[in-house]
């Protein structure tokens, strides 16, 4: 995502350019946005090597030199120039949530507080900085022109258009990714569009129940669509209401992951 002259441009306005032949991505990448950014982009760089754990990338990352041991995989499986949609650069934020944050949710309830640590930093504890830009906000009180609210006519334009394209499940090392409304919300329309699905986790050992973290493998033996959470429980319900089968959803969500 640039900002340029007040103004905010995204991946997707390339895409429209008539010389645009080639740029379509060829993964849609779904991930919690509370998960590292080093976690995510080893995520991506472990698909485009075609493995489905990226913790050992993440380590080489931050070792000296690590980033061009990696690079030179990439450049020698031929990866180098594969796609990704990720909506934080593609989507063009300046016109939806840069300007400000959403409306608190209840006080002393899970989606308060994850509201209350998404507008810190991490480290400081500080707020985050709001951007001064010009663009005028849209949201879903203004549909057409709001850009957040149009993945699934993305995903089925893409599913369409462009070669092997396939959504990129990128797990947080807590599998938050299956407890959040929108992410939700992409995995619904990959499995109405019918779109091949990629999982990467940080480990598999997860996954284990004799060597992994029980708690986790029970989450995930237990989970079920119909605990996500959202800031606004309209999104919620809307979400919901495009899946004509939860249990049989369910049951597809926990293939993929444990079929991983």
């Amino acid at each position: 995502l640039s900002h340029r002259a007040g103004r905010g441009r995204a991946f997707a306005n390339l895409s429209e350019r008539p010389d645009a032949v080639g740029l379509l991505p060829e993964r849609m990448v779904t991930h919690d946005w509370r998960n590292l950014f080093l976690h995510l982009v080893a995520a991506i760089l472990a698909d485009a090597l075609g493995k489905d754990e990226y913790g050992a990338i993440a380590s080489k990352l931050c070792l000296e030199g690590g980033p061009e041991v990696v690079r030179q995989q990439l450049e020698d499986t031929g990866a180098t120039h594969r796609r990704y949609w990720i909506c934080a650069f593609c989507v063009n934020q300046h016109l939806g949530i840069c300007g400000g944050f959403s409306p608190p949710p209840p006080a002393e309830t899970p989606e308060f507080r994850r509201w209350e640590a998404n507008r810190r930093d991490s480290v400081s504890g500080d707020l985050h900085t709001c951007c001064r830009c010009i663009e005028p906000k849209f949201f879903l009180d203004a549909p057409d022109e709001c850009e957040m609210n149009k993945f699934d006519d993305m995903m089925a334009l893409l599913s369409h258009e462009a070669p092997d394209f396939r959504q990129l499940i990128a797990i947080d090392r807590h599998f938050d990714v299956f407890t959040r409304v929108w992410c939700v919300a992409e995995l619904v329309q990959a499995h109405r569009a019918q779109i091949p699905q990629n999982v990467c986790l940080m480990s598999k050992k997860a996954l284990d129940a004799d060597t992994g973290d029980l708690g986790i493998y029970i989450k995930l033996a237990t989970l079920t669509v119909a605990d996500c959470s959202a800031s606004c429980s309209e999104d919620k319900d809307a979400i919901l209401r495009k899946i004509s089968d939860i249990p049989e959803f369910d049951a597809q969500l926990q293939a993929a992951i444990f079929g991983s």
